[in-house]
């Protein structure tokens, strides 16, 4: 009796979790897969329209370029000096739609496999429709699909989008690692901010800060940053230059230094030293001062001496001293610029309405939205700036 028992039982329990070994049961094979790393997307410019969709699509009209891995040629480590792979490992191929929509349904109609964007990594949007019809028709595609990583690259090109994606570079086979590598490479030298896709969402969905995404342009075969794109909202409205950008990166209180300048050395006005910063921190203080918001912000930098054109200094104590009170005053005088600039734009690319958000949510209860804050930021906003820059390093030089 126990025995039939015990064999009943182990009979249900196989029964029960049979289900549950059934394996993957809608797997796709990678070779079945049109796996996309990147697209680009630039504007109709009297080209026809394949609209596929149907006459309800009221997009203005987009070319979407897609860079598709072909199965067996993604190189997975470095290839030897005299044999290495010479087919291409991807597939450059390009539609049009009137959405974004429309264009991935023609691009599925042009593959025999199923697209998968699991795996991009890229996501290159001329300037064009940066700055007129904005980033929301595009974007809102890629948040709805549950593939999109968050961790995808969207930027912005100077001229064709599709140029960028088609750049061909010596150092790396496959264009769209190449593109990351760069924006990655950017990041650790302190060149740009990390703002992948999912940040960009996240700042556009506060309502104190509006935001950046990187600018690149292609010159011959290979990629160069250009600095940061600024929206108001999800609409370009201009750019930071490689110079410009360091500033951001101070007010931001992003950890790594990575830009350099030049201080004139005392009375010698024709020679100077020249510095980088190596690392950050800055505080931001808000009080209420007349019932506007007052911001106290001391930036905190330490840096190093890369070059010094003189031969009668000698890096001693007090030239230090005053190397590091001028670059100090530099400093400050580009946030300044910077500042302005943001004013006149009527953006608030730092974030100070999170701040006022956090700390006087009766305050901003009466202000209520973006626009209304970046009105408020561009003429009721004080902003008192505190620049300390340390030497560190002067290097092994004795003069």
């Amino acid at each position: 009796m126990r025995r039939s028992l015990r064999f009943a039982v182990l009979v249900a329990i196989g029964l029960s979790i049979t289900p549950l070994l059934s394996g993957c049961w809608d797997r796709l094979e990678i070779e079945e897969r049109g796996t996309i790393l990147g697209i680009a997307i630039d504007p109709l410019e009297g080209q026809p329209v394949q609209n596929i969709t149907g006459p309800a699509a009221r997009g203005v009209g987009y070319k979407i370029t897609a860079q598709i891995a072909i199965p067996g040629r993604i190189p997975l480590g470095p290839t030897s000096g005299g044999g290495g792979m010479t087919e291409r490992p991807v597939w450059i191929l390009s539609v049009t739609g009137k959405t974004v929509d429309d264009a991935m349904s023609r691009l599925q109609e042009d593959l025999a496999d199923q697209i998968f964007i699991g795996q991009m990594r890229v996501i290159i949007v001329n300037e064009k429709i940066a700055r007129t019809t904005g980033m929301h028709a595009l974007q809102d595609y890629f948040r709805r699909n549950a593939e999109t990583r968050r961790l995808i690259w969207m930027m912005i090109s100077h001229g064709d989008a599709e140029e960028v994606l088609q750049a061909s570079p010596k150092l790396e086979r496959v264009p769209t690692l190449y593109l990351v590598g760069t924006m990655e490479h950017a990041v650790n030298l302190g060149k740009i901010p990390n703002v992948f896709l999912g940040n960009y969402w996240s700042t556009l969905a506060s309502f104190g800060r509006d935001p950046v995404l990187p600018v690149i342009s292609k010159v011959k075969d290979r990629i160069n940053l250009d600095g940061l794109a600024l929206f108001r909202g999800e609409k370009m409205v201009g750019v930071l230059n490689s110079l410009q950008v360091a500033p951001y990166m101070e007010l931001t209180n992003q950890k790594q230094a990575g830009y350099g300048f030049s201080v004139p050395l005392p009375d010698e006005p024709n020679e100077s030293a020249s510095l980088k910063g190596t690392i950050r921190h800055t505080i931001i203080k808000l009080s209420m001062r007349h019932q506007k918001p007052f911001f106290d912000i001391h930036v905190i930098i330490n840096g190093n001496i890369q070059e010094l054109t003189s031969t009668k200094h000698q890096l001693r104590g007090s030239l230090m001293n005053k190397l590091s009170v001028a670059s100090a005053a530099i400093l400050q005088e580009k946030q300044v610029k910077f500042l302005k600039r943001m004013k006149k734009l009527g953006i608030d690319p730092i974030g100070f309405g999170e701040y006022v958000r956090a700390q006087y949510p009766d305050y901003w209860r009466r202000i209520g939205t973006r626009d209304r804050w970046d009105q408020i930021f561009a003429k009721d906003v004080s902003i008192h700036l505190h620049n300390t820059f340390t030497v560190v390093r002067s290097g092994l030089a004795s003069h």
